[in-house]
């Protein structure tokens, strides 16, 4: 058990006073201030003195889950995968930037939940794209489209034991939710990314490998073949509505998805519910994210970790493509972020970002290559690559 003061609580993120107020059975307490929900916790009423401490469980066995997006405090920063406010817990190590090695909590013993056989059904095994929390515990999603009813919860011990990182595509075994639990919880993990669970002895971190430009020319249609870009190129398609920058993606997936080297995502923002649908019936392509109904931290959380998913294809040594239709969709924040993740390395990964950018003008600048469409859908003559000599 844990002892927290009032001191502790102030300078805990809003999610997680939450998520203890949960616990302690706190009626109406997402709609308290951050001082009176305090008071609540700690039990004050009126006049009466101020209790020494409240004790919470150090490790719940699955921190109770907001599904919605729209309850995230402003405490927590704009448009990132780990600061949904779905399932924070009462563990406060604080996560890590998934591109960099962090210590954090790395001297800490937990003990797992006693598993009960009768509790693991034979045919649930969770396999689905790890999505780590900011207090260091996820979720295996099992739905590329986002949050899901059916997603499974993995402890902060368990990610720190197999030395997870958001984007590893997992898989295991499940037990059904508990009292009081809104998720199944992964009772080990037997996979990742397709190989052992145990830690790579060498596994690098993306942000860690040395960007070059491009050098490997990639397939383009028709529309784009005096335009080259390659292999980790960030291609920013910009122009008006109407002048068929959904089109032109689509045509790009396509061509892209036949070279098996490649993994290609599909990552929808802001986009038309009639387009999604059309997207999802296209053959052959991994389609995430959704339609301009969705709120931005939502769509921000589907294409931060399709991004993640493609580096931790990078890291060993692999292509990765993301397609976003469109980036102008996503908080500015999470805009830099995703798009900024296109590169070749010289170790050999690469990721090639290719987004439809609107009248967004910034990521231009960003771009490796400029695709300019004008309202007849015809190239603009600012369209154009950088270091396009290089591209063989």
């Amino acid at each position: 058990m844990s002892v927290l003061n009032r001191k502790e609580l102030a300078d805990s993120p809003l999610a997680d006073l939450h998520q203890i107020a949960s616990e302690l059975g706190v009626e109406g307490y997402r709609a308290m201030r951050k001082d009176d929900l305090i008071g609540a916790i700690l039990g004050e009423s009126g006049g009466s003195e101020e209790p020494a401490a409240v004790a919470v469980a150090e490790e719940p066995e699955e921190p109770e889950a907001d599904d919605t997006s729209d309850d995230t405090s402003d405490d927590t920063s704009e448009g990132t995968s780990e600061d949904t406010s779905e399932g924070t817990s009462e563990d406060t190590s604080e996560g890590t930037s998934e591109d960099e090695p962090g210590e954090a909590g790395a001297d800490v013993v937990e003990e797992e939940p006693e598993v009960v056989e009768d509790e693991i059904s034979d045919d649930q095994i969770a396999t689905g794209v790890l999505d780590v929390l900011a207090n260091g515990s996820g979720f295996v999603r099992v739905d590329p489209a986002g949050q899901s009813r059916d997603d499974v919860y993995v402890s902060p011990a368990q990610i720190r034991r197999c030395e997870l990182r958001a984007g590893d595509e997992l898989s295991g075994p499940a037990r059904r939710p508990r009292r009081n639990e809104r998720h199944p919880s992964l009772v080990r993990v037997e996979a990742v990314n397709g190989g052992a669970a145990e830690p790579a002895e060498e596994r690098p971190w993306f942000g860690d490998l040395t960007p070059v430009f491009p050098t490997q020319k990639l397939n383009a249609p028709k529309d784009l073949k005096d335009l080259p870009f390659g292999r980790g190129s960030r291609v920013a398609i910009a122009g008006p509505p109407g002048a068929r920058a959904t089109t032109l993606l689509r045509e790009l997936a396509l061509e892209l998805s036949g070279d098996e080297e490649l993994g290609v995502q599909v990552v929808l923002a802001g986009a038309l519910p009639e387009d999604v649908t059309d997207w999802h019936r296209t053959d052959g392509l991994a389609v995430t994210g959704g339609s301009f109904d969705r709120s931005p931290d939502a769509q921000a959380q589907a294409a931060e970790l399709a991004v993640e998913r493609a580096k931790r294809r990078v890291e060993r040594g692999g292509h990765a493509v993301v397609l976003i239709d469109s980036l102008e969709a996503l908080p500015a924040g999470a805009r830099r972020r995703i798009f900024g993740a296109g590169r070749a390395t010289e170790e050999g990964g690469t990721l090639t970002l290719i987004a439809a950018v609107g009248g967004e003008r910034e990521p231009l600048r960003w771009a490796t290559t400029r695709v300019v469409l004008g309202l007849d859908g015809k190239l603009a003559p600012e369209s154009g690559t950088v270091r396009g000599e290089l591209l063989k």
